[in-house]
């Protein structure tokens, strides 16, 4: 078993990871837990949007061929929750998106290990990528890693004890909208044919500014339409309605824009 706390000194993210391992001579087994500890935050990344981390999991197997122990394979399934989650990059954000990534390494000497591994996501979403590790141990003369018969221990599980725990190390984000407007208006109006009604529109927020408001609904058709500046009080001619009453009934999700 194994406990992570994960912080990104850049933005402020907290995340903490629980693991748990089952090792063997020339076979890894893992899975792991990721649980956000910090909230929503401001995303340098996209505008207008918050960012957190998401909660997640994942399951690893890691094996090695005992007749060859330089070649390699791995498997990984991950799976996270959030309604756009950035498995695959802040551009190509998801719901509850889950991938399996494949992989194949080979150690000429236990120094560097060369990679290939493939991650196919929902939604048609993958990624490729090709990596060279070098795998230094302080302590450990040169001469040993670079001696291609000591790969064999290092497959081995007293020759592994060194080895890091298989995680993913970043953290996936969540993102969601930022609010950037706040409009208070009232739930219902009248007034006369003809006559000049208040709206009663108050904007609190507005995070880029408010140069106008635009009013359209059907009940104002065949009539000149008006833009108001932000922080006017904002009033509009009623027009004349058929019926004995004569009142301006107005559903303010109709007629604000």
């Amino acid at each position: 078993m194994n406990t992570f706390i994960d912080h990104d000194l850049s933005r402020s993210h907290t995340r903490i990871g629980v693991g748990a391992e089952y090792w063997r001579d020339y076979l890894k087994l893992s899975a792991n837990g990721y649980i956000r500890a910090s909230g929503w935050k401001k995303s340098p990344d996209v505008e207008d949007y918050q960012e957190r981390p998401a909660n997640g999991w994942d399951i690893r197997a890691e094996g090695y061929l005992p007749a060859w122990p330089q070649l390699g394979a791995s498997l990984m399934y991950e799976q996270y929750y959030g309604d756009e989650v950035g498995l695959f990059g802040k551009d190509k954000r998801q719901k509850d998106p889950h991938a399996i990534t494949a992989e194949v390494n080979y150690t000429p000497v236990p120094l560097l290990t060369l990679s290939a591994g493939h991650k196919q996501g929902k939604s048609g979403e993958n990624d490729t990528r090709f990596g060279l590790e070098v795998n230094y141990r302080i302590g450990e003369p040169l001469e040993k890693q670079l001696d291609t018969d000591s790969i064999r221990e290092r497959r081995m599980l007293a020759g592994s004890r060194y080895d890091l725990v298989e995680r993913n190390n970043n953290i996936v984000l969540e993102y969601r909208k930022s609010e950037v407007i706040r409009i208070a208006l009232p739930e219902r109006i009248e007034g006369k044919g003809g006559q000049t009604v208040s709206l009663g529109l108050v904007v609190s927020k507005a995070t880029h500014g408010l140069k106008n408001v635009q009013w359209e609904s059907a009940v104002f058709a065949g009539r000149r339409r008006k833009n108001y500046g932000a922080g006017q009080s904002v009033a509009s001619d009623a027009p004349g309605l058929s019926g004995r009453q004569r009142q301006l009934l107005c559903d303010f999700s109709d007629c604000l824009r």
